[in-house]
C-alpha cells in the first residue's frame, strides 16, 4: 500500500471491478427501490430490487473508467439541476486556465450539492472535474463509499483518536493535495469541517493549517501560491434540508447535543440533490496571490472573497424582518427590502413546514447570511 491507498479516489483500472460489485450490491438495490418507489418497495421489495440491479448492469456497459463513470452522472445532474432549481448560473469559470489544477475552496450548504455542482459547471466549461474532499465520518454504508471514490472523492480522517494518529492523517491528507496539485488534478474542499446550519459561512484557519502542513518549512505565501486556491461562493436560495438542519441546530441549542439517528447524513444528501433549490449561484473568486503572514490572514481573504460574492435572496432579507432583538432589527430597518404580497404568503407557507419551536432557528438561518455579510464585509 502506497501513502495514499486507504483515502484516494478509484484509479481507472480499478473501475470495472468496483462497478460490477456495485450494481449487485442488495444494499444499494434496497435503497434505491425504496428511495425511488417507496410503495411498491414495500409490496415487493425483492423483485424491485433485482429490476433495478438489471437496470444498473445495463446503464454501467461500457463503462471502463473514471471519465466514463463521470460521464453517466453528468446526465442525472443535468436531470437535477433541470428539475430542482429555476435558476442556474456560474460566473468567472472562463478566467480558469484549462492546463493549470486549483484548489477551490467554498461555503458548505449541502453535503453532495456543492461538489456535485462545481464539477457540471466545470465540465460545462470543458474543464476538467475536481477531487472531492469527504470526511470520513460522513461513510456510513459501503455502497456510498465506493459511489464516493468513483466520482473522484478522497477522505479526510476525521474519526481517529490521539493526537499522533491525528497529525499522522492531517499530514496525509495534506500530502494529498500537495500530490494531487502539483500532478494536474483539481480539488474541491469546504472552509470548514461540515454543513453550515446556522447561515453563517466562515473559513476556519484549521483548514488552512491542513493545506500547508506537508510544507510548513516554506514560507506561507509561498504556499499558498503553489496551492492556487480559488475561493469559490455557492448560493442557493432555497435549502432542501432547512428543517432538518433548523431542528438539529434547535436541539442543540436547547438540550445541549443532538445524537444524529443513524443514515440521516444520506437522507440530508438524498434531499438535498433532489429538493428544490430555486435560483442557484456559483461565483469564482481570484486566486491567492497575496503576502500573508499568518492561516488567519489567509482565512479571512478567502471569507472575504465568498462572503461579498454570496448572492442574497428576497428569502433572506424577508427572514431578517421576522425577527426581533438586536442584531436583526436594526439590519432589517436598515435595509431597504421590498417584498410582494405573494412571494411574502409563499414565504410563510414554506416556514409552516418547520415546527414551531424550531422556526426561530429556521429563520435565523435565513438571516444570518445578510448578518455575516454586514460583519465581515460592512455591507447588508
Amino acid at each position: 500500500m502506497n501513502d495514499f491507498d486507504d483515502i484516494r479516489p478509484y484509479y481507472d483500472e480499478e473501475v470495472t471491478g468496483v462497478l460490477e460489485q456495485l450494481v449487485r450490491d442488495p444494499d444499494l438495490t434496497s435503497f434505491l427501490a425504496s428511495w425511488l418507489a417507496p410503495r411498491i418497495n414495500k409490496i415487493m421489495p425483492g423483485i424491485l430490487s433485482s429490476l433495478l440491479s438489471l437496470y444498473l448492469q445495463r446503464a454501467i456497459r461500457g463503462v471502463h473508467d473514471i471519465a466514463g463513470f463521470q460521464q453517466i452522472v453528468a446526465g442525472y445532474v443535468r436531470k437535477l439541476v433541470r428539475d430542482g432549481t429555476t435558476e442556474f448560473t456560474y460566473d468567472g469559470f472562463d478566467s480558469l486556465e484549462a492546463d493549470q489544477a486549483y484548489l477551490f475552496i467554498s461555503n458548505h450548504r449541502d453535503i453532495a450539492g456543492d461538489s456535485m455542482l462545481l464539477d457540471y459547471a466545470l465540465y460545462l466549461n470543458q474543464l476538467e472535474t475536481v477531487r472531492i474532499a469527504i470526511g470520513d465520518n460522513l461513510v456510513q454504508r459501503e455502497f456510498a463509499t465506493s459511489i464516493m471514490r468513483l466520482n473522484k472523492g478522497f477522505f479526510i480522517k476525521r474519526s481517529v483518536g490521539g493526537p499522533r494518529k491525528a497529525y499522522a492523517a492531517l499530514l496525509q491528507s495534506s500530502e494529498y493535495i500537495k500530490h494531487s496539485i502539483r500532478s494536474g488534478h483539481s480539488i474541491w474542499i469546504a472552509q470548514s469541517e461540515g454543513r453550515s446550519k446556522d447561515g453563517f459561512d466562515l473559513t476556519d484557519p484549521a483548514i488552512i493549517k491542513m493545506f500547508v502542513l506537508a510544507d510548513r518549512k516554506k514560507p506561507l505565501s509561498d504556499v499558498i501560491r503553489q496551492l492556487n486556491i480559488v475561493p469559490l461562493s455557492i448560493s442557493y436560495e432555497f435549502d432542501p434540508c432547512d428543517v432538518l438542519k433548523a431542528t438539529e441546530v434547535g436541539r442543540i441549542n436547547d438540550q445541549g447535543s443532538y445524537d444524529k439517528p443513524p443514515g440521516e447524513d444520506l437522507l440530508s444528501l438524498v434531499r438535498g440533490l433532489n429538493g428544490q433549490k430555486g435560483r442557484v449561484i456559483l461565483r469564482l473568486g481570484e486566486k491567492l496571490d497575496g503576502d500573508f503572514e499568518s492561516v488567519d490572514e489567509v482565512a479571512a481573504e478567502i471569507d472575504r472573497q465568498i462572503i461579498s460574492q454570496l448572492e442574497l435572496f428576497p428569502v433572506n432579507y424577508w427572514a431578517l424582518s421576522r425577527l426581533d432583538g438586536e442584531p436583526y432589527q436594526t439590519l432589517a430597518e436598515n435595509s431597504d427590502f421590498r417584498i410582494e404580497k405573494k412571494d411574502a404568503l409563499a414565504l410563510a407557507n414554506r416556514l409552516k413546514g418547520c415546527p414551531p419551536e424550531y422556526r426561530p432557528y429556521w429563520l435565523k438561518m435565513y438571516a444570518n447570511p445578510v448578518l455575516n455579510r454586514q460583519q465581515v464585509v460592512g455591507q447588508p
